[in-house]
């Protein structure tokens, strides 16, 4: 269900978020064990609720060690640490507030980011400097230059970055994209995301700014993002629904969304994109919408994103989704399954009328339904695995900064009022200079990207 409630992988996975990527370009690694004496040992950035999350997965693992954990919040860093050495029986990890350390350690193999939206390049891209592998949440990046340097990084030290949307290692979601791309659905020519809710009218409420708690080094929680006064709206879970750190909505869950349909699709990415929107139903101090309509054209193919937070009708009894039209049938996806929904043709009366009697055209596209499966199990897996063969990685950097800069372009073209084409080579969009302004951001001073 869409909320924006603390629940473990719930509707919106709340807590620190990173985007994150892979430099190896083969194929996947599906299901290969490594031998019993094969263990690694990685790194937590990042232990908020989302590093949390992540840690179910990862501490089930029976070849994983946690041996260091960097966290701004003492609270988050000493809680799991006392969790991992409880659920593990070992040695309780490293703690530190700067994550630099654990990049410095040769017995490392690899690195967990969990971090807000805004600190995920510059550690991933450090992180392979340092010859550590890299899994990163969602969404890839703060803005399309953040990803395109992590995209560098990887390549340029050949490391894998694994990013975490982790939808593509369910089993219901793999076999939705074959039955799209089967073409049993006819042709594809109007999909839809959607993520509804209602909050209104409090919202996140309005919070006055006051001293950052001692157990934090705010200053590096901010990091590249604009020096600004504490605010705990602004802080941990909350961060989202500001632009100095995220993309709201549109990135937090948009991101899994699209993600499916640019796979479906087998799409880098749209043509075009037009946004309309606002806050218009939440009295808070956010900065990102809480009524957004997305639209971006593909060859052949409407997409449309749809998020309100003022009224929470469900669309065809989901909360949020995917529905893929096809002139054969409809696919209605999420993560508690699918179900195929076969179509008919008719007879409109008018062209009855001028033209008379004629066949319908027969479709014989069978209903069928699946639950669904969570893949968060099976992607860590998948990273793991791919640590040792070297094979691209289920999400690769690349492959989910290309769902990402769907999130980037909508929420642009937000900003600026007005329908926008992008030029996929290029990464920009087409004689838009204020546009393309809006692809980068200049660092806050000593937490710069280093140069690729």
């Amino acid at each position: 269900m869409a909320s924006e409630q603390v629940t473990r992988r719930n509707f919106v996975e709340t807590a620190g978020i990173a985007a994150g990527a892979a430099a190896a370009f083969g194929a996947p690694a599906i299901g290969r064990e490594e031998p019993p004496s094969r263990r690694y040992r990685l790194g937590l950035i990042g232990a908020g609720s989302r590093g949390g999350q992540l840690l179910d997965s990862f501490l089930a693992q029976k070849d994983v060690d946690i041996v260091a954990i960097a966290d701004v919040d003492d609270h988050h860093s000493g809680n799991t640490a006392d969790r991992i050495k409880k659920e593990k029986k070992g040695d309780r990890p490293k703690v530190s507030r700067d994550y630099r350390a654990m990049l410095d350690r040769k017995d490392v193999d690899a690195v967990i980011i969990a971090t807000p939206d805004h600190w995920h390049a510059l550690p991933t891209i450090q992180a392979v400097a340092a010859g550590k592998d890299v899994y990163v949440e969602k969404p890839v990046a703060h803005n399309v230059a953040e990803g395109r340097a992590m995209i560098a990084a990887g390549r340029k030290y050949n490391k894998i970055i694994a990013v975490g949307t982790q939808q593509r290692s369910s089993s219901h979601f793999q076999k939705a994209v074959e039955i799209v791309q089967s073409g049993k659905l006819g042709k594809i020519f109007w999909v839809q995301t959607w993520n509804y809710e209602n909050i209104s009218p409090t919202g996140l409420g309005r919070c006055p700014d006051s001293e950052a708690p001692a157990c934090v080094d705010y200053d590096r929680w901010l990091g590249p993002a604009p020096q600004r006064a504490f605010n705990l709206n602004r802080f941990h879970l909350l961060f989202r629904w500001y632009f100095d750190y995220a993309g709201g909505m549109m990135s937090d869950w948009g991101v899994h969304l699209n993600d499916i349909v640019l796979w479906a699709l087998n799409s880098k990415g749209p043509e075009s994109v037009y946004a309309t929107g606002g806050v218009v139903t939440s009295d808070d101090d956010r900065d990102t919408p809480d009524t957004l309509q997305v639209v971006y054209e593909f060859p052949g193919t409407t997409l449309t994103y749809s998020m309100r937070k003022g009224n929470g009708l469900k669309f065809n009894g989901h909360d949020y989704g995917i529905l893929f039209c096809g002139t054969d049938g409809s696919l209605m996806l999420d993560r508690s399954g699918y179900e195929v929904i076969p179509d008919k043709t008719v007879l409109p009366y008018g062209i009855k009328l001028v033209h008379g009697d004629r066949p319908l055209r027969k479709i014989d596209l069978e209903a069928s339904t699946a639950k669904g499966v969570d893949g968060q199990d099976a992607h860590v897996r998948n990273f793991l695995d791919c640590l040792a063969s070297r094979a691209k990685p289920t999400t690769d950097v690349q492959t989910a900064h290309y769902s990402t800069n769907t999130c980037h372009m909508g929420n642009i073209a937000y900003k600026v009022g007005r329908k926008l084409f992008w030029d996929a080579a290029t990464e920009t969009f087409k004689n838009d200079s204020e546009a393309n302004k809006h692809l980068a951001r200049e660092a806050r001073k000593g937490y710069e990207l280093p140069a690729v």
